[in-house]
Formats: structure tokens, C-alpha cells, sequence
């Protein structure tokens, strides 16, 4: 199978996401608790899958944000982004209607050295910055709870694998007990979940392929 194009994708779905912002030593910080992919025209309320990935990339409201806070969040138009795009592809292979994307981080910074230095700041004044972090169980748990599928998928960087190990998702290639239900390919030698959107046109293809049969296993024939 080939990917879709972009252009045909935006006809198909529409991304939406839950922004909010952070002040952290007198420096404001955009921050992204989910976003979700959803099927125009459906009223599905169950969550086909949620992907967990490191933090969010290029997508950004599609309009100025209001100034808000976490505990004021509202779902609000999205440009997508480029992995969104080979999301979706998936969930046309699997004929899924809603998929919601969580992240290690909510940090939004698309360079990974800026978001790790971002992130060690949060880190040192004990700042919230991630739905896996304790006080946030609640919405974790309610999102995860109403999902019939994880995976997990936030490649190669070093401070994902930190976070990941951190917050009790995953460690040395496998998930803890809490998520032992999660479907990853998982890299064979440095143990790490793969990233859905690889550089080459031909190991995104692969990676489609891979989770396809994955998420196949274990259902009836």
C-alpha cells in the first residue's frame, strides 16, 4: 500500500486539540494536553486508539489562543502536522473515526535540543508538564479507560526514554504492567518505540505495515 496525500487526507479528517499556557519564571510557554484526530461527519464518542509520543511538534491553533490556563482548556481547530498526516493514513487501514494523540510533554517546541532544555527547566522548579504526571491521573485515566487501542511511539530521542522510564510508561524495550496492553514496534537493538513518521517514504510504509499487523493480533481471524 501506498500513503495518501495530505491534501486528500484534509478532506477526510479534521484535528482539534486542547491548548493551554504555562509561566515559568517569567517566560510564557505553549502547551498542547491532547490533540484528536477525527473523522468529518462522525458522532462517535469512543476513542479508537490513543498514540503516545514524545511532545507536540509543528501543530498549532489554526486561530490566535485565547490566554488560558490547564484547568480552562478548551478543544480548539488545528493545523495538522505532518505525522498527523501518516496517523491518519493508519486510521484509514483500520477504517478508525477518532484517534487522540498524548504526549510525555505537553512542552510545544519542535526542536528537541530547545524542548529538552525547556523540559530540564520545568523539571528543576517541579513544574507540571505532562498528563502522566501524577496529578493528572484523573484525565489520564478517563482518556485511556475509553480507548480501544495504545500505542506507543515517540522514537529515538534520549529524553523521551528518560520521561517515559520516569513516569512508569516504559523502560529497556518493555512497558511496565500498567500498560502491558500498549502495541509499539520497538526498535531490536536500542529498545526504544519507533516513530510513526521516519524520514524515508519507504520505512513510513513499513512502519504502516508493521502497526497494521500488530493491531491485528490477538483479534479473531
Amino acid at each position: 500500500m501506498t500513503l495518501i496525500a495530505a491534501k486528500h487526507l484534509k478532506e477526510i479528517f479534521e484535528v482539534n486539540a486542547k491548548f493551554y499556557h504555562t509561566e515559568l519564571n517569567g517566560e510564557k510557554f505553549l502547551m498542547r494536553r491532547e490533540a484528536r484526530i477525527t473523522r468529518k461527519g462522525t458522532d462517535q464518542d469512543k476513542i479508537d486508539a490513543v498514540v503516545v509520543m514524545i511532545n507536540p511538534g509543528s501543530c498549532k491553533p489554526s486561530a490566535v489562543l485565547k490566554e488560558t490556563s490547564s484547568d480552562k482548556m478548551e478543544m480548539v481547530p488545528a493545523n495538522p502536522d505532518q505525522t498527523q498526516y501518516q496517523l491518519m493514513n493508519l486510521m484509514e487501514r483500520k477504517n478508525w473515526d477518532v484517534m487522540v494523540i498524548l504526549n510525555l510533554s505537553d512542552i510545544c517546541e519542535g526542536n528537541l535540543q530547545k524542548f529538552s532544555e525547556i523540559e530540564k527547566k520545568f523539571a528543576a522548579k517541579k513544574e507540571s508538564h505532562s498528563i502522566f504526571q501524577d496529578e493528572n491521573v484523573s484525565a489520564r485515566n478517563e482518556l485511556l479507560s475509553n480507548s480501544s487501542h495504545l500505542i506507543f511511539a515517540w522514537g529515538t530521542s534520549p529524553v523521551a526514554k528518560r520521561l517515559a522510564k520516569e513516569f512508569g510508561l516504559f523502560s529497556n524495550g518493555t512497558p511496565t504492567k500498567k500498560y502491558n496492553h500498549m502495541k509499539a514496534w520497538v526498535h531490536p537493538e536500542k529498545l526504544f518505540p519507533m516513530h510513526p513518521r521516519p524520514a524515508l517514504i519507504k520505512s513510513r510504509v513499513g512502519w504502516l505495515d508493521t502497526m497494521e499487523s500488530l493491531l491485528s493480533e490477538g483479534l479473531p481471524s
